[in-house]
């Protein structure tokens, strides 16, 4: 399921005007939310004369409006020292260029991965840089004066063969401080590495400032705990929940050839869970639910559904991870649907009206045996609790036959029995679908055909196909329930609008 903004905390059965209200308390209440921009340890490789650089960046969860890169190119700059300062060098006439830019979302971070590709062959031997500057700014970073992040990898080209400088090659970008100040490791992986350095100059381009207090650093590995503050650093006055941290280490080989890595932490802070989307099954009795706090790891998820005419009626269930599976709900009511996580910070709930669900009830029913002849057997379609005056209609897939289809009565219900056409007899195995609306979004309820090539009925539900051992003139008990209407639980997905608020970064 997608990462949908935290504003999209809003009733699935509410008014367009409730909804922009709503959306703009929402937008109002998160202003001081910290978001960031920012990229990670580059992947630098050179095969033949083809330069590949991967970098990647990161956001805070969902704060995003649209992801931005860092750009269409960057040169290759040449240098006449590795002793130059990170970004002193000569532009070349050749340039990496982007042939790729993949997006994802994470439970921490939203990211987009770039991939820079150049042809290096026109250089001459020498030393070279490619280097990024000022590409991000971090929002609330803790230990640094300034928050711009500058990148780079090194390499020499001698008679033609190139050398590259040692690089993470499992590059960490985002990762969360405990709020009880237990030790968090971060082992760096760079094969070739001989040195591994923090950068604390403070002047550009380096822009890293301060190392981070109550940690230490050693063999590329870092370690930040409790104990480890000195000069009477409290750990906890230190790392406030919610806080950012930044992290920048230089790696090196024994010919001084280098690159630069970075990790952004974040101190644990209380969830602030909302309910995204769900979606139903079992003809509205059983539902799955996704819910998410933005840039905080949960632990646990419990999920609880109140009958808004019924206090008694509850639904409720606890999972570490999403979805939530919530059974029992009563056909057409209404639900008032909450949601808490919790971390090592403590537990957070989302607000009661946030998100409200209407029960459906859609049922399809066929009155097929095993062994029948499909064409001119019936299926009866019901529907309650739908949209008022709203489109109906029944599908058999793969290749759509439209098999029927109609419009709800005033009060969002119907009831129709359909004939089965001749020219539905396709061999195979099929689905009917039965698709309605609710609050504007698809409600369906399916069964499973399969029928062979004299257009007799094999299985229903993917159940039958051993009836075949029945002799002549004998009817199986199994037959005989097959008989009876089987009726399926229809599965909608009702998807809450997604408002995205504005991710308040810096380039």
């Amino acid at each position: 399921m997608p990462y949908p903004t935290r504003a999209a905390r809003i009733r699935a059965i509410a008014s367009a005007s409730v909804v922009v209200a709503m959306a703009a308390s929402l937008m109002s209440a998160t202003a001081a939310t910290a978001s960031h921009f920012r990229a990670s340890g580059p992947d630098f490789t050179i095969t033949g004369d083809q330069a590949n650089w991967v970098v990647t960046s990161a956001w805070e969860s969902n704060d995003h409006d649209e992801f931005v890169g860092l750009g269409g190119t960057t040169p290759v700059r040449s240098l006449t020292s590795y002793a130059d300062a990170p970004g002193s060098g000569t532009p070349t006439n050749v340039t990496l260029e982007v042939i790729d830019v993949t997006y994802s979302d994470q439970p921490l971070y939203a990211q987009v991965v770039e991939t820079f590709q150049g042809d290096l062959s026109s250089l001459a031997d020498g030393l070279y840089e490619v280097y990024i500057t000022n590409c991000c700014r971090v929002g609330d970073i803790q230990n640094t004066s300034t928050s711009s992040f500058s990148q780079w990898v090194r390499f020499s080209k001698t008679a033609g063969a190139y050398a590259v400088a040692p690089r993470l090659t499992t590059p960490v970008i985002y990762t969360p401080l405990a709020l009880d100040g237990t030790t968090t490791m971060i082992s760096y992986a760079a094969p070739g590495a001989t040195a591994w350095a923090e950068v604390t100059d403070s002047s550009s381009p380096y822009l890293g400032n301060l190392a981070m207090p109550c940690s230490v650093f050693s063999g590329g590995a870092l370690e930040v705990g409790s104990e480890h503050c000195t000069g009477g650093d409290v750990y906890a006055d230190i790392y406030t929940a919610g806080s950012f941290w930044a992290f920048k280490t230089t790696i090196a080989d024994a010919d001084g050839r280098e690159s630069v890595a970075e990790t952004l932490f974040r101190v644990e802070s209380l969830p602030e869970p909302y309910i995204s989307d769900h979606v139903w099954s079992e003809g509205g009795r059983t539902a799955q639910f996704w819910a998410y706090s933005p840039d905080v790891l949960v632990t646990s998820w419990t999920l609880t559904c109140t009958n808004v005419d019924n206090d008694a009626d509850v639904v409720t269930a606890t999972s570490p991870s999403m979805p939530i599976t919530l059974s029992g709900f009563t056909a057409t009511k209404t639900y008032d649907c909450i949601v808490s996580g919790t971390n090592g910070a403590g537990t957070g709930t989302s607000y009661e009206g946030d998100y409200e669900i209407t029960s459906p009830d859609l049922s399809l029913s066929l009155s097929f045996e095993v062994g029948d002849f499909y064409a001119g057997k019936t299926a009866l379609l019901e529907g309650a609790g739908l949209d008022p005056e709203s489109p109906y209609s029944l599908t058999m897939y793969s290749d759509p036959l439209l098999l029927d289809e109609g419009f709800t009565d005033g009060d969002g219900a119907f009831s129709n029995e359909v004939v089965i056409p001749q020219e539905a007899c396709i061999p195979g195995e099929h689905e009917l679908r039965l698709l309605g609306q609710s609050d504007g979004t698809d409600v369906t309820a399916s069964q499973y055909v399969e029928i062979d090539e004299s257009c007799k009925v094999v299985t229903i539900n993917g159940v039958g196909a051993q009836l075949a051992a029945t002799g002549p003139g004998e009817v199986s008990p199994i037959a005989v329930l097959l008989a009876l209407s089987l009726v399926l639980g229809g599965a909608l997905v009702m998807q809450s609008q997604s408002l995205r608020r504005t991710s308040r970064f810096m380039i």
